[in-house]
Order: C-alpha cells, then structure tokens, then sequence
C-alpha cells in the first residue's frame, strides 16, 4: 500500500473515461494522419454534424479553407513535437459552412511518438468574443465623446484629477496634460476658496445631492470668465471613491442677460417715471397709461384701464367735437397736437397739450398714443393776461374820452399797459421760482430754433437733465432748502452756456438746454462735462452742505429728430439710460432705446387684439398611465394664432403677459375653457379624466385665486377632484406662509395640486412636504439627456426615490424616444407626457386625446 490505492480494474477504469469522454462539457477529438478518429458527440454537434457523420472525416474540413489548415498545422507542429501542450484561438467551420470562434487545445497523445496522434480540446468562445468587441467598441464611443465634448468633463478621486478632457483644461486657462495625476487645488483661487467648496462638495455628496456652482475665474486678458460647474458622486455613501465633474463656459449668456434684464428695467423705467403723461388708447378705449397721467386727471392707472376717453371731457359735445379734429389728422399719417379744456376727476377743468399720433393696428381699430401736459398754469396767466388788456384798453377808451387834451398823461397809460403786458407775458412763460423759461416758452424757442438750423443746415442739442435724489433733499430738509437749491442750480446753468442758448425750468428738479448752431456732437460733449463741473461744487444753504449731481440725456437734431416732440423725448429717453448707468454722467440717445421699448410695446398691443379677438386657444396633450395602457388625463397648453405670424411660440408672449398683468384675464381664459371642454366631453360619454392647468406666478399670487376656482367650477359644473392645477417649484418658494395657506385651501376645495418642472427650482426638502400636493412632474430638461447623461440619470433617480417616500405620484415629461421611456420605467416611473405618446392637439381630435396609440408610429 506504500504506493496509494490499487489501481481499478481495467474494465472499470475504461467505463470512466468513456463517462468523461461523453460528457464533458467540451468538445474532445483524437486525429490521427489528419482523420478524425474519434470525438464524443458534443463535439460533432458543435459543428453542425452527427457523430457518424463527423468521424472518420477528414480534418480539413473543419478548417475555412486550405491556407488556414496548413497556417494552424506550421504553428502547432512544432510545439507538439517538442511534447508540449497547444494553445491557440482560431476560427473553425461549421458544417453549414459559417465561422465560429473557437479556443483549442492539443497534445501529443505519447509526447514521445507525436506522429501517434493528437488529442484536441475545442470550445465554442463566438459570444465571448462578441461581448469583448462590443466592449471594446463602447469604450471608442466612450472616449470620442469626452475628446469632441462642448463642455470640460473630468473624474476626480480624492481631489486629484484622474482623467479629463482637453477643454476641461482649456476651461481653466491651463496646458494640455497638466491636470491628470494632479490635486484640483490649481482650479481654485485661494486656498480658503478651495477648502471652503471642498467641504461643502462632500456635504452635499454625502446626502445623495448633486454640487452646482457658478466660478468666477480671471482670464489671463483681465476679462471674467464664468463657469457653470456641477459634479456628482459615482457612489453616495462613499464620496471618497470618485466623482464626475462638468465644466461649462456660460459667461456670454450671463452677459446676455443682464443686459435683457437692464433693458427691460430702463424701459419699465422711462415710462413709469416719465415727466409728461402717456396714454396708448384703441378706438378711444383706454388700454394702458403711466402713472403721471393718471395722476394730471386724478385717478390712478388701473382705474383708467378699459374706460373710455369720454371720462376727460367736460361733456359729449366736446368728446364728438375733439374726435372730429383728431380722427382726420391721425389717419393721414400727421401728428395731431393741440390744446383743450379737459375734465379731472373731481369735476374741475383744466388744460392740457396733448399730441397724437396712431401706431399700426388691425383694420378697423384706431390705435393711438397720446403724450398729455398740463398747461393749466399758462392758460391762466394767458386769460389774466386778456383780461388785463381789456380793462387797459377799456381805460384808454375812457381816458381818450375823458381827458382829450391831456396826451402826456395818455402816453403815460398806454407806457403803464405796456409795462403790464410784459410783466403778464414773463409770468406766462417763466418758472416762477428761478425766473428761467417755461415749457411754453421753450417749446415756442425749439421751434424757431430747429427753423433756423434747418434753412442754416446746423445742428441743435436737446439736453434734458434731472437731478440726481433731489426728492431726498425736499423729505428730509425741506421744500424751502430744495428751492433754495434749484435756484443755485438754475444760476450754474445759465452760467456755462452762451446767451443764445436756453436754460428752462419744466418742473420739480427737470431742466432743459438747448444748444444752438453746434458744428459737432463734440460742443454737447463740451457743455455736458462744464455742467457736471459746475455741479460738482458743494452749495451751503442754512448751514447744510449739499451737492447737486445731473443725470444727462442728449439728442442732437437732426440725427435723433426732426421736431419738438421727438427730440424731447429722445433726450428724456437718453437721461433714464444716464441713470441707469450710475447717475452723474450723460448720454447721447440711441435708436435701440426706442427699438427695445417699441418691440416690447407692440407685441403687447397684438396680444391684447388677440384676447379681444379670440385668437388664444387652447389644445391638450394627452398624460398616459403606462402600467394600465391607457390615457389618465390630459394638459391645457395655451396657444396663440396670429392672423399674421401663424402661431407665435407661449414662451415669447407668456413673460409680456405677466409683466403687464395680461396673465391674469387669460389665466381665467384657461381654465373656464379647459372646464367648458372636459364638460363637453363628458356630455358627449367621453370618460371622467381631469385636465392639468397651469397657474402662472402672477396669478397664484392674485388675492381672489380661490374665490376665482370656486365661481368658474361653479360656471362649468365640474367637480373639483377633476381639475388639477400646475404650479412651478419656483412660484412656491415666495412667501413659504402664504403659500402654504393658499394651497392649503385650494386642496381643501378638493382640486389637486401638481408641482411642475421639478428639479430645476431648488426647492427645501422641508417645504415641500408641507404643501398638500399629490404629483411631482418631472421636468424635460432632464429627460432630454437620461440616456446620455448620468447626472441626469441621477437626478430623475432622486426625484422618484423622493415621491416616493413621500407618498407623491409622478409623471415623466417631454418623453420622445423610447430609449428615455425605457430608462424611465428601470427608475420606477409609470406615468409619461410627451410627443412618443401624442402631440398636443385641438379639441376636434378627442378620438386621439383620449385613445392615442401609446407609442406613436407603432399602434402599439
């Protein structure tokens, strides 16, 4: 026994290795003289063959062809000569004549005697090579992407860069293959900055959170860049292990918008605070104003809005008289200007200028604008001043009767009415406080000013100037110091100009020069920065140092106009923008002033046409429930069809309309009709499905919201359960008390509350579960890159994971392919929005809002 256990019997022994031969679970030939002597059946059905058919072959024809069969034969023989085992991955043939990969395995049966035969192990590995090609391939895909990038992408592990793209250091001003291998610190300008961030990044990865930042970066030029960076953690609850970083270069629409935004601001700004009223009416309607007119009548702006014209007349009679004189002049092209009594709200007359002149509109409507001022005080001073010259002349009658002879005494009245007549004429047109001349007078000056450079072929400036919080001086010292003021700068001003130029008060702390005979813009430049010096100097009134800076607008004739009206207003224009700019400066008008206002303006006269005229209108975009197959509701999506520019896009009227407050009447529109139709829809055994309507800001924030629900549900008949309202994550988080209260009794009336775009308005977790909302929709900024982007991917995860656990049902919009619907449903969503499923569409097409094909293209 000292050798081991007794070999078994040769007949059992030759029973085991057949066992083993016949099922291995690999195919096993011996060949000898290149025949196929012997080989177990998983090896003949390998190749397609019976195991009579396989054997006893030749080996050739297992082989594509000769070549190959002689190419394995010159790398195998020698190997099995030498009485080593072969090892080797070649292609073999089926008996169908295809390829397969396969790996084999030889050795001499007697490594002594090779040219006995060969033993040969052969497995099928075709799918193994399959998978590592495909593998193989995706990391290609892989890195092309990350090399051809728009935006820096870079993996980071314990704040080293362990891969990055090329614009990711491009992004950061730094040389090619600088960053790999590397701490992230160089990407920092301090190292309180980059330990400050770096706590905070793992704060927010260690809650499942995705970091996002704006980085400020100083270009080598000196110009800013900004960056908009955001990463994410390949795995929550181990930080440490790694994180994918985005870079992107957004310093052009930061730009962008804030110049949008200022423009904005600045027009908002002339009209509201302009110094003359403005008034648009259509058909003698009014249908917007600025406050200075509301206040020259006496009421206040929204009071005005929807009225008609008839209000500032003293009766019909001068309504119809007044229309007659205007409607002719305004529809020749001219411009209407003219004087008139008009009627205030407390029943008083007074006087205003007003001029006219019509916009383009739609036919059969009369669209104009109207600038109004109130003259009242030179009319009075004009009528005093008639009345003065009649009790002269009356006197002279009677003197002349009286006193025939005494012609040094006539002579001596008629010197008198004389000297009368100025002193009513200069109260007429003077500013009775710093003695400089009048709207009237300097309206009656421009005008021969603007005749004479016209024949001289010279030019004019209009400098309209305002004085930078003067306001404040008169709150907290007094109306006495704030004259007291005027008057100083009333003496500066006509110190610096010539005397044939005209320095005129129009009212509070707004003055007017006019420069004549100018050889180039240069001479305004010239008198703008004597006026600013002027005005820099410190006044000592009553012990109180004060200072009075300008804010200077110019407009030169005739480059920014030809008349009073336009040059006036061009300049007023051009002093706003000097406000806006920082106060104590000048500005030359711009045509883009007028073109941003104009633009802004018209389309809002268009909308308004398209509410009155019926052009808004509604279509519905059906909302699928996937795991029943089958419609579950539908969205209201707002829609506007201009007679002359076809369909105009929501997101290019929706922000006019909220400015102006459009968005509250067609609001209502929305959901009176969206009820009106779901109604129709039942009559007409359609099923019970409630319709999605979205609140814009500006209407959840209407005190009457609720009363509103509560009158159009009762108009249409619906049951609450039946409307679900869409509000955006932003619009919530203003006023967190308020809001919740609202929604609180929204939800109590029984109307289902929905938050919209989720994702994108960084909403506090502890809010949100607060507000009695049912739904979470998932906005389609993420879902347009799910299948590519795995931020996106980790962000739709989150927002499922989260309603979830708070009991809250979700629905996926802007769902377009049906990679993102199957990605959605892996992450656990079954309710989807989007134009896979149907487009938005009008009422007429209810048979595909309510049975659409769930996939479209497919009827599946």
């Amino acid at each position: 026994m000292i050798g081991g256990p007794p070999a078994p019997p040769p007949k059992k022994a030759a029973l085991e290795l057949s066992a083993i031969f016949e099922n291995a679970t690999v195919g096993i030939v011996f060949t000898h003289n290149r025949r196929l002597v012997q080989a177990n059946r998983l090896c003949a059905e390998m190749f397609g063959y019976t195991l009579d058919e396989f054997v006893d072959q030749s080996a050739l024809m297992l082989y594509p062809d000769q070549d190959a069969y002689s190419a394995l034969g010159r790398e195998a023989g020698p190997v099995l000569a030498a009485g080593r085992p072969f090892r080797a991955e070649t292609q073999l043939k089926r008996k169908d004549g295809s390829l397969f990969w396969c790996r084999v395995s030889a050795k001499a049966v007697d490594p002594e005697r090779p040219r006995d035969g060969t033993l040969w192990i052969i497995e099928d590995i075709a799918e193994d090579r399959l998978m590592l090609e495909a593998l193989e391939g995706s990391t290609r895909e892989l890195s092309a992407i990350l090399d051809t990038a728009s935006m820096g992408i870079a993996v980071v592990r314990n704040r080293v860069v362990v891969r990055c793209n090329r614009r990711f250091e491009e992004l950061f001003e730094l040389p090619q293959a600088s960053l790999v291998g590397h701490s992230v610190r160089q990407l920092f300008s301090s190292e309180e900055e980059f330990e400050r961030i770096g706590a905070q990044v793992y704060a927010e990865f260690a809650a499942g959170a995705v970091h996002h930042r704006e980085q400020l970066l100083q270009r080598r030029d000196g110009k800013p860049r900004w960056l908009r960076v955001s990463g994410s953690a390949f795995d929550a609850a181990n930080p440490h292990l790694g994180s994918v970083w985005l870079a992107e270069d957004y310093t052009a629409t930061r730009e962008a918008e804030a110049r949008a935004r200022q423009a904005f601001d600045e027009q908002q700004l002339i009209f509201d605070n302009a110094a003359v009223g403005i008034l648009f009416a259509r058909d003698r309607l009014v249908q917007r104003c600025n406050r200075r007119l509301a206040e020259i009548f006496g009421y206040q702006p929204e009071e005005l809005a929807g009225r008609s014209t008839r209000v500032f007349y003293l009766g019909e009679e001068d309504y119809q008289r007044h229309g007659a004189e205007v409607i002719p002049v305004v529809t020749a092209g001219a411009t209407y200007v003219g004087e008139n009594r008009v009627r205030h709200r407390d029943g008083h007359p007074f006087w205003v200028r007003a001029t006219g002149r019509r916009v383009a509109s739609q036919a059969g409507s009369v669209d104009l604008i109207w600038i109004f001022e109130d003259v009242t005080e030179r009319h009075q001073a004009e009528e005093a001043l008639l009345r003065a010259h009649e009790v002269l002349e009356q006197r002279v009658v009677e003197r002349t009767a009286e006193l025939a002879n005494a012609n040094t005494q006539l002579q001596e009245e008629v010197f008198e009415r004389m000297q009368a007549e100025q002193r009513i004429w200069h109260v007429a047109h003077h500013d009775s406080l710093t003695g400089l001349p009048n709207r009237a007078l300097l309206h009656d000056r421009l005008q021969q000013t603007l005749a004479q450079a016209q024949r001289g072929r010279h030019r004019v400036a209009v400098m309209f100037l305002d004085l930078d919080r003067f306001k404040t001086v008169n709150d907290t010292l007094g109306h006495a110091i704030g004259d007291e003021l005027l008057k100083h700068v009333a003496q500066r001003l006509t110190g610096v100009v010539r005397a044939v130029d005209t320095v005129s008060r129009l009212g509070g702390d707004e003055f007017v020069i006019v420069l004549h005979e100018m050889s180039s813009p240069d001479d305004a430049v010239q008198v703008a920065e004597k006026i600013l010096g002027a005005l820099a100097t410190v006044v000592t009134i009553d012990n109180h140092q004060l200072r009075a800076t300008p804010s200077i607008g110019i407009s030169i004739f005739p480059d920014d106009g030809d008349e009073v009206f336009a040059l006036m207003k061009n300049a007023d224009t051009a002093m706003y923008h000097a406000k806006a700019a920082g106060r104590n400066n000048f500005q030359f008008f711009a045509r883009r002033m007028n073109e941003q206002a104009a633009h802004f303006f018209t389309l809002e006269n268009r909308l308004r046409q398209a509410i009155e005229g019926g052009a808004l209108l509604l279509h519905y975009q059906p909302l699928i429930d996937w795991p029943r197959r089958a419609v579950c509701g539908m969205e209201a999506l707002l829609r506007w069809n201009d007679p002359e520019h076809g369909m105009i896009a929501p997101g290019e009227f929706i922000p006019i309309a909220e400015e102006t407050g459009l968005i509250v009447p067609i609001g209502e529109f929305v959901l009176g009709e969206a009820l009106r139709q779901n109604r129709a829809w039942q009559q007409a055994g359609r099923p019970l499905l409630p319709v999605s309507v979205n609140l814009s800001p500006r209407q959840f924030r209407q005190k009457d919201l609720v009363d509103t629900l509560r009158r159009i549900l009762a108009d249409t008949g619906q049951p609450a359960r039946l409307l679900e309202l869409e509000i955006t994550e932003s619009t919530l988080m203003h006023d967190i008390e308020e809001t919740q209260a609202r929604l609180q009794e929204i939800s109590a009336m029984g109307v289902q509350l929905v938050i919209d775009d989720f994702g994108t308005g960084y909403s506090s977790l502890s809010y949100l579960k607060r507000f009695p909302v049912h739904k979470l929709k998932v906005d389609q900024s993420f879902v347009r890159d799910l299948t590519i982007d795995p931020e996106d991917e980790a962000i739709v995860t989150a927002i499922i994971g989260l309603a979830r656990s708070l009991g809250l049902d979700t629905l996926a919009e802007g769902v377009e392919t049906l990679r993102q619907l199957d990605v959605l449903r892996g992450l656990g969503c079954g309710k989807f929005q989007g134009f896979l499923f149907a487009p938005p569409m009008p009422p007429a097409a209810a048979d595909e809002i309510f049975s659409p094909p769930l996939i479209r293209g497919t009827g599946a």
